[in-house]
């Protein structure tokens, strides 16, 4: 199942080698410079409290495939939100005709479906055991 994943991380590649090693797959990354709807949804998340950095760690966006449950990544403490990639697809057909205010207004209230997590915790992930 493909998903769009955002993640705290002390540096981009960390999420390909911790996602090689639950072995998901890194379809796409940085998918919130590429597509306004993800980019806006982030920014419906700030809205709702969601920080840039949180204990030294910034947050990068993925797609990956793999057969896990959405719930498996949700419940990662890096993991700031998960989402199935077809339904976000499904989500901006219905807004694609907007534009302006009227769509970033519609993509960035995606961000209602989703809860933010403590953006005080400590962000604990280990990728030493194949990263230098």
């Amino acid at each position: 199942m493909l998903k769009h994943i955002a993640v705290r991380l002390q540096k981009a590649h960390h999420g390909e080698i911790g996602f090689s090693l639950k072995n998901a797959t890194v379809v796409n990354a940085s998918l919130e410079k590429r597509d306004p709807a993800l980019k806006n949804l982030q920014e419906g998340l700030n809205r709702k409290g969601l920080q840039y950095t949180v204990d030294g760690c910034d947050l990068y966006w993925f797609q990956i495939d793999d057969q896990r449950p959405l719930s498996f990544y949700a419940a990662l403490n890096e993991v700031e939100c998960v989402f199935d990639s077809g339904w976000f697809e499904a989500e901006k057909e219905k807004i694609r005709h907007m534009a302006g205010i009227r769509y970033f207004d519609a993509s960035a209230g995606l961000a209602d479906h989703f809860d933010i997590k403590d953006q005080r915790r400590a962000i604990d992930y280990d990728v030493s055991s194949v990263a230098a």
